[in-house]
């Protein structure tokens, strides 16, 4: 027999009991659907996650002196370098990159009124960093960036805010102090004022104490004019920036370490690691529980057909012949299943990425959810499926398979 009379005949053999063949394949089907539906929902909150991060925070790229990244919590102000117009347009002219724009990270306290506490601020060059951080706006939920216009501008956390009693507002009640030490470590103030405000009230996490200012301001605070202790940049092709850091790094030198984004929203990366081992847990799950189907169904059949298998068995046909059958069959079964399940999971994700899904993170900004779906997953999902059917079959065709000739044409 040819292969196209063995698929004849094992489509036969599946139609045989349609019933049994279409509750089987129904949990094939929905176990596709759900997975694959599922994978392309959580490949867009991912994107959604790691472009917030990168238009929204860090940039696709950092610059600092060496050492920088070991210390990276306590943000050293000591790490700093000389920034100006030279130096930028050296590394905008790296190939890939699009903009740069210099940063002053730093702790301080901030204070209004009687209250004062502990906040991780970030000093920022109003005209460039839009251009490397264009979704920094979005992370506002009230409010305004500082800008050059108003040089004394600051943003807070919602929460920071609250508990320091600073209000949007003119006059005293918008006023905040920051205090800092400086890189000789004197302490030093500035006064400024709250213009705008990021995040929840009330939501946990280190979000919570994060303040943005002017680079200038932060300078004259810190005693560092002319200078910053990180670049941020923005790429055109996220997907050479592997190559575009080793670019960074060889037009700067040793005496500077370029890291990328994951590196830097080490919180980001990490969800999206945890959040693809899960799925991977589920997706066992589903398939297991559905591919059980396949069992049962394969075995029902060697029982209804003991008296046939026999016969084969009596006219020649080897036993692995007799395995390679019901496996057949079983491939058959999840072809026939698991392509109708994809093309819903196909159209699903088609609608759900006509509607805008939005939600705002904790720590401010919004996520704009559009699901996508990427050829390796596909690939991805169908071999895990026929893979799975295949091994589903093996006991099913290794019971038909033992079964003697004579013994199998004697069974009622």
């Amino acid at each position: 027999m040819n292969i196209g009379a063995w698929v004849v005949l094992a489509a036969r053999n599946l139609l045989r009991n349609r019933r049994r063949s279409i509750v089987a394949g129904l949990a094939i089907l929905l176990g596709v659907l759900a997975v694959t539906t599922l994978r392309g929902m959580l490949n867009g909150v991912q994107r959604s996650l790691k472009m917030e991060a990168i238009t929204g925070q860090v940039g696709a790229l950092q610059v600092h002196k060496t050492g920088w990244m070991a210390q990276i919590f306590g943000a050293p102000i000591d790490l700093d370098f000389p920034v100006d117009t030279a130096m930028l347009t050296r590394i905008e002219a790296v190939d890939n990159v699009r903009a740069a724009a210099p940063r002053i990270p730093f702790a301080g306290l901030v204070s209004s009124g009687d209250t004062t506490t502990f906040a991780m601020l970030t000093a920022l060059d109003p005209e460039r960093e839009t251009k490397v951080c264009p979704a920094r706006p979005e992370r506002l939920t009230s409010g305004r960036l500082p800008s050059d216009k108003e040089p004394d501008g600051l943003v807070l956390s919602a929460e920071l805010a609250r508990r320091i009693g600073a209000r949007l507002a003119k006059g005293d009640a918008g006023r905040v102090a920051i205090l800092s030490n400086d890189r000789d470590g004197s302490l030093n103030a500035l006064d400024t004022q709250l213009i705008g405000l990021n995040g929840l009230p009330r939501s946990p996490g280190l979000e919570t104490r994060l303040g943005l200012l002017t680079l200038a301001k932060a300078q004259e605070l810190l005693r560092m004019p002319g200078k910053a202790t990180e670049i941020a940049i923005s790429v055109n092709d996220l997907g050479d920036i592997e190559g575009t850091r080793q670019r960074l790094q060889a037009a700067l030198g040793s005496g500077f370490e370029v890291s990328i984004w994951s590196e830097l929203a080490k919180v980001v990366a990490d969800a999206i690691a945890i959040q693809d081992k899960v799925l991977g847990v589920i997706m066992a799950v589903m398939l297991v529980v559905a591919l059980l189907g396949v069992v049962n169904t394969l075995l029902m059949s060697v029982l209804e057909r003991t008296r046939e298998i026999g016969l084969l068995l009596a006219l020649g046909l080897r036993r692995s012949q007799i395995v390679g059958l019901f496996v057949l069959e079983s491939i058959l079964l999840a072809v026939a299943a698991s392509v109708p399940g994809l093309l819903g999971a196909g159209l699903t994700l088609i609608v759900l990425a006509r509607v805008d899904v939005t939600f705002q993170a904790p720590g401010g900004g919004m996520l704009h959810i559009q699901p996508e779906l990427f050829m390796s997953d596909v690939a991805i999902v169908l071999g895990a499926v026929w893979l799975g059917a295949v091994l589903a079959a093996l006991l099913p065709a290794r019971r038909a398979s033992l079964l003697r000739p004579v013994q199998a044409l004697a069974a009622v």
